[in-house]
């Protein structure tokens, strides 16, 4: 055989061998379901928050603060661990 097919071959086994390897998690990695999970610390306005938020299509943090009376920070934080429970996906932070 001419010296570089032999050259080609040798480099294409290198690169199977790596893909292999990248195939086949090292056992010292840790998966992502194996991972520890985290307990979320819940507003006790958190249940009034759900309420307020079903008798709306779409909620704003302002609207959210104006509802329980509280600060539009709180809020966010509210919306933000309702968002984290998979109770809403997309608002608009107020500035």
């Amino acid at each position: 055989m001419d010296d570089s097919v032999k050259m080609i071959l040798k480099k294409l086994d290198d690169i199977d061998g790596r893909l292999k390897s990248l195939e086949r998690p090292a056992s010292d990695t840790l998966r992502v379901s194996e991972a520890k999970t985290v307990k979320i610390e819940r507003d006790p306005l958190f249940s009034k928050a759900v309420e307020a938020m079903d008798k709306y299509d779409e909620m704003s943090s302002k609207q959210l603060s104006e509802t329980l009376k509280i600060d539009v920070k709180r809020a966010e934080t509210i919306m933000d661990q309702l968002e984290a429970v998979g109770l809403g996906t997309c608002y608009i932070k107020e500035v």
